[in-house]
């Protein structure tokens, strides 16, 4: 017979196979009470059991709910600020975007590599570039580690999630952001640009490898009368879309960048039709211009001239490669560009075929004849 307990341990009774079987009722369940049964082979287990399963219960419901992709990410985000830079920070904020759209209100728990690999697919369908994917990727996988680590999921999905090749986005490969201009068409810039402010800029990153961002920061001070000298000591960084004058990117970036004779007069005009407070005016006072203002004006200045549609930092790839080809250290090019390490310059070396031909030719002058 079944004898009532009390302090929440419901019904205990013997069975006939000598076991014991504990009841107790846990809510409703569809409209109907939600019955949990216990059995083991004595009374004190079946208790131990019922006292288990109130502790359990207990923890869940004190545990805080599993939050949804896009409260998590919200939380990531602002937890995140104080480990980038302003300007960094504020781009990650469209990434951010995309992501929230995509898994927003699935609880974080709930995602599968399999979405995630979905995901990846439709981006790949819309044409999106490899640098896109790969930072949607990149963030996934820190905001899912913040949450493993705060316990909200068990493992990483982003993680294993597939890698997209590099070798599906074909064009990118055939015109990479980190490409430079040829001798020819550097050639053919110096001849056809305008000889106005947008052309004259332009010819001046091709000479000194300065960032945007650098060139938009620039004063009249920043250039010597002469032209001789171009001194760098602060940027341009976009923070939550408006342009904000800052630090260079790095120590090294501080520098000065000497003007060929030939070319000084370049630097001259810019300093002679610039703007009173930065030489590339804004349409907003007090504000230096827009870095994606420069990047409209330098694609229209090129559109109709006879060379590759490369981007405003290929000029400075173009740059180091032109030092390097003329035979210039590694560590003075390092210097020029303001670059933090020599690993850094070797990044942008795009070696000509020219050049490479004259390194084997050495093979065939001055060394033994094999063919005796």
């Amino acid at each position: 017979m079944s004898k009532k307990r009390t302090r929440g341990e419901g019904n205990l009774r013997k069975v006939k196979s000598g076991s014991w079987n504990g009841q107790l009722m846990d809510g409703y369940e569809n409209d109907k009470r939600k019955i949990v049964s216990f059995t083991a082979p004595t009374k004190t287990e079946v208790l131990q059991m019922i006292r288990e399963y109130h502790e359990k219960k207990k923890q869940k419901d004190e545990s805080p709910p599993k939050p949804t992709f896009s409260e998590w990410a919200d939380r990531w985000y602002v937890d995140y600020r104080t480990q980038v830079a302003a300007s960094t920070y504020s781009g990650y904020l469209f990434t951010l975007k995309l992501l929230k759209a995509a898994f927003g209100n699935k609880l974080i728990s709930d995602i599968l590599p399999m979405e995630i690999n979905s995901y990846f697919n439709s981006l790949l369908d819309q044409g999106c570039s490899h640098s896109k994917i790969n930072k949607c990727r990149s963030m996934l996988i820190q905001i899912f580690d913040a949450a493993e680590q705060n316990n909200f999921v068990t493992r990483n999905p982003a993680r294993a999630a597939k890698i997209i090749r590099i070798d599906l986005f074909r064009n990118e490969i055939e015109v990479s952001k980190k490409d430079s201009f040829s001798e020819t068409e550097i050639d053919i810039l110096f001849r056809e640009l305008p000889n106005n402010f947008i052309g004259n800029s332009i010819r001046l990153l091709l000479i000194t490898g300065m960032r945007i961002q650098e060139l938009l920061a620039l004063c009249a001070k920043d250039i010597t009368s002469d032209g001789s000298i171009i001194h760098i000591n602060k940027a341009v960084k976009m923070v939550d879309g408006k342009p904000k004058l800052g630090p260079p990117k790095s120590k090294k970036s501080r520098r000065d960048i000497p003007i060929p004779v030939d070319y000084r007069h370049l630097a001259v005009y810019l300093r002679e039709h610039g703007g009173k407070l930065f030489l590339w005016q804004s349409h907003h006072i007090g504000e230096p211009c827009c870095i994606e203002h420069f990047r409209y004006h330098f694609t229209k200045a090129i559109k109709d001239i006879p060379v590759r549609k490369l981007t405003p930092h290929c000029c400075r790839h173009t740059y180091v490669t032109r030092l390097q080809a003329r035979g210039v250290p590694m560590e003075t090019i390092a210097r020029l560009a303001g670059h933090s390490s020599i690993s850094t310059t070797d990044v942008y070396l795009h070696t000509s075929i020219e050049t490479l031909a004259q390194a084997v030719d050495t093979l065939g002058t001055g060394g033994n004849n094999h063919d005796e």
